[in-house]
């Protein structure tokens, strides 16, 4: 039976969902099959509230959104109302057992009931938890409070519901100031401690989830967009009312500030354009114009000319002091689309939050699996103790800089990105994305390697004849660049692709990073990250049809990458035939490919040709081929071309509701990987630390 965990606040807006979000995701790290709970949901016209949106999607849950939410606010007030109250708990504890049936641990968030049902005479949030028999986890302010103020709350909430017989397990607090936070949390817990309430960490204030974006602008004021529909995701700093003179309102402009101006001060509109062209001018986040009035057409002209269209411009109906009290009123939704504020989460709770012994004190049976999450955290910590150089090339790329950032910010690897470092610092300002000193910034026109990356390129391509002239532009390419930097050592790997094509990103690496000793070919693996186990699928992405000397590559390479990643490497040669059961050409090539193997590593754990089924199946293989090592308890999928096993992957990926992190290239000497060109922040930082551990264990 799964165990519960109500996460509980004195006020409202302290972060419950949040937190909620953020201990659900720790648990699934630790192995726990979890899941996040609202009884009571928030409804607009029907629809699911956009917190249970975010967690659906950043939990990657393969429940329905629906199956989140037992009632919503509206069914509880007619429910007291018509004085069937008890109806609503028995419909909080139907929902909360169905989510039981597939969990070990259940994350439920509590309510705002006092804001919501003032009429209640019971406490709501202790009547829930009673029925679905959960611990509760206190969530409490920091913000502009001192540690006695915080600690006295605690202290009173605390007794008040042990008095109502709740089983409290201990405090969370949120939302400190950054630069405080260390001192607050050594005497809060040392306070708490005195008085017996366990203290299981203080979260900052975090910035990325407070400060709007233009889209949350734009959704606000209702606003027409006349310029930058690509920007909505620039993050709002400062908000400045621009209407007084040029002159005046210059000493106000702010890089990440928001301009309000009538939509006829068509002066102040230019000049913030032309801070874009600036090295040294502080750039707006955008401009509001005021009043319905639109600039004339040639002065939109000049202003998208100068921004490049890069300075979001909206128009609404409504007067100046109208919007800036509406934009300053904004409150920002956990939109399910802004994945840097998922990032941002996931970092503060594994940095602050001591969620081991939380799991070791009150879920201690909890049933440990590998779960993608758990997977990923185990990748991660071992990119981390080793502190590689990657080079992310694609550094004008908004989703590369706040992966850049959520690298940084979990001290994952050192990051390299390739371009203009002041244009890069401007537009990443721009973007509120932080990047540290560990972040160097290089610019292939002004690097003093370049010579040296130029006349090493000549020579590995000097059987082609290039010419200087060519190497010289090649190597003003960034992926040339980046690739040549892993190539010499000056940095450990590369990850590209998310706006270029596939050859692009690779083209470099074939031309003279080469493949290692005893592999003469290229190929992929998918880790294939189902709800309990994690497989290696190969090859997915490179070779189409493959002799018997390159599949037996790909599977010496699959299985070598297997191992690098803490999965024991057991190899099933996929086929349409068991053992000796069938013949034919393809399963004749699958079986020399197996033999091929062997003899070059004959203490490798390989069966093939075998079928899907007898391999991942123990009750199958006991049938097909009972005295096998492999036959049932495969870990690494070898597919006999890649029409099948790109098809399989997929329909895994899609029927099973696995998670696929890849292609992860394997075979060549220094690690470089290739982004699909609708790769996710959170992708790009699984393919960095996926090329963080290559290169820690791939022999050079």
């Amino acid at each position: 039976m799964a165990q519960s965990l109500m996460v509980l606040t004195a006020d409202a807006s302290i972060g419950k969902s949040v937190i909620s979000l953020g201990l659900a995701d720790q648990f699934e790290r630790h192995g726990a099959r979890t899941s996040y709970f609202k009884p009571v949901g928030t409804s607009v016209t029907g629809e699911l509230d956009s917190d249970v949106m975010f967690v659906h999607k950043v939990m990657s849950s393969k429940l329905r959104p629906q199956d989140l939410v037992a009632v919503s606010t509206t069914d509880v007030c007619r429910a007291i109302a018509a004085h069937h109250y008890d109806e609503v708990l028995d419909r909080i504890l139907e929902a909360h057992n169905r989510l039981a049936q597939s969990c070990d641990v259940i994350i439920c968030e509590g309510v705002d009931s006092l804001r919501n049902f003032p009429s209640l005479e019971s406490d709501f949030n202790l009547d829930i938890a009673r029925n679905i028999d959960a611990s509760i986890l206190l969530v409490a302010n920091g913000h502009k409070l001192g540690v006695e103020e915080v600690v006295s709350s605690i202290s009173l909430t605390n007794s008040q519901l042990k008095e109502k017989g709740a089983q409290v397990c201990g405090v969370i607090i949120n939302r400190v100031d950054e630069k405080l936070r260390g001192d607050f949390a050594e005497e809060a817990r040392r306070q708490l401690r005195a008085e017996g309430i366990p203290l299981y960490g203080v979260l900052p204030h975090l910035n990325v989830l407070s400060s709007p974006r233009i889209r949350d602008v734009v959704r606000t004021l209702k606003a027409e967009m006349l310029v930058g529909d690509e920007q909505l995701a620039t993050r709002v700093g400062k908000v400045l009312v621009a209407a007084m003179g040029l002159e005046n309102a210059l000493h106000y402009f702010e890089d990440g500030s928001l301009l309000i101006t009538p939509g006829d001060r068509e002066e102040i509109l230019l000049a913030a354009a032309a801070a874009y062209g600036c090295e040294h001018c502080p750039r707006p986040a955008g401009v509001v114009l005021t009043g319905g009035f639109e600039p004339r057409r040639k002065v939109m002209q000049l202003v998208r000319s100068l921004s490049k269209g890069k300075l979001p411009i909206m128009r609404v109906s409504q007067n100046t002091y109208e919007t800036a009290i509406a934009v300053n009123a904004i409150q920002p939704l956990l939109d399910a689309e802004q994945e840097d504020k998922a990032l941002a989460i996931r970092a503060a709770m594994e940095e602050f939050i001591d969620v081991d012994r939380l799991v070791e004190q009150r879920f201690e049976t909890t049933k440990r699996v590998v779960s993608p999450q758990r997977f990923m955290r185990t990748i991660r910590d071992m990119a981390k103790g080793q502190k590689k150089k990657i080079v992310l090339p694609e550094a004008n790329v908004d989703r590369i800089l706040k992966a850049a950032e959520a690298l940084r910010r979990q001290d994952i690897v050192d990051v390299v990105l390739i371009g203009d470092e002041l244009e890069i610092r401007k537009y990443a300002k721009q973007l509120d994305v932080t990047l540290d000193e560990h972040v160097e910034i290089v610019n292939p026109k002004t690097d003093p390697r370049f010579e040296l990356y130029v006349q090493t390129l000549l020579e590995a391509r000097k059987h082609k004849a290039m010419h200087e002239d060519v190497a010289r532009d090649l190597m003003a390419d960034r992926n040339y660049f980046g690739t040549m930097m892993v190539h010499l050592g000056h940095a450990d790997g590369l990850v590209s692709g998310s706006t270029t094509t596939t050859q692009a990103t690779l083209r470099p690496a074939f031309e003279f990073v080469r493949t290692r000793p005893g592999i003469q070919h290229v190929s992929s693996v998918f880790f294939m990250c189902l709800p309990d186990k994690v497989l290696v699928y190969g090859d997915c992405a490179v070779i189409p049809n493959p002799t018997a000397e390159q599949l037996a590559d790909i599977a010496v390479a699959s299985a070598e990458t297997a191992a690098a990643f803490g999965i024991e490497p057991r190899v099933a040669m996929l086929s349409y035939s068991t053992g000796d059961s069938g013949k034919g050409a393809d399963v004749d090539l699958v079986r020399e490919a197996t033999q091929l193997v062997l003899s070059r590593h004959p203490d490798m754990l390989i069966e093939g040709p075998i079928q899907y089924d007898a391999a991942i199946d123990p009750d199958v293989a006991r049938t097909k081929l009972p005295n096998s090592k492999v036959a049932g308890r495969a870990t690494v999928f070898i597919f006999p071309d890649l029409n099948t096993g790109n098809n399989t992957y997929k329909a895994v990926q899609r029927s099973a509701g696995a998670i696929a992190i890849g292609p992860v290239l394997q075979g060549l000497r220094k690690p470089v990987n290739d982004l699909s060109r609708g790769a996710t922040i959170t992708d790009i930082v699984n393919t960095v630390i996926v090329t963080a551990i290559q290169a820690t264990t791939n022999p050079d």
